[in-house]
């Protein structure tokens, strides 16, 4: 079953004195990208919170298992600093759960 998560994140540690644009930045882009591909992710939006500071990215995976995995290799290769990632359910599916239903 497939999940989708809802990410709040900034960049991690491997970014630091990183130059953007050049190629290093660009390798480093290109590993972020290439684990979220092995892990079966599909980004639907993603961008940057200036009210937060913070990227924003709701992904969907083949399974939570997979959602973990991503996390898990961004975090150890120090690429993304995840503050917050879980399910992300449409508004009439919470309040209907909030309902009881």
């Amino acid at each position: 079953m497939s999940y989708t998560s809802f990410s709040i994140a900034r960049p991690g540690r491997a970014y630091d004195g990183i130059v953007f644009g050049s190629e290093e930045w660009s390798a480093l882009v290109g590993r972020q990208f290439a684990i979220l591909e092995e892990g079966g992710a599909t980004t639907i939006v993603g961008g940057f919170a200036a009210g937060i500071g913070k990227f924003i990215n709701v992904n969907t995976y083949p399974d939570v298992e997979s959602s973990v995995r991503v996390i898990a290799r961004l975090a150890a290769e120090q690429l993304a600093e995840v503050e917050s990632s879980g399910p992300f359910i449409p508004t009439e599916e919470m309040f209907g759960l909030m309902a009881g239903q």
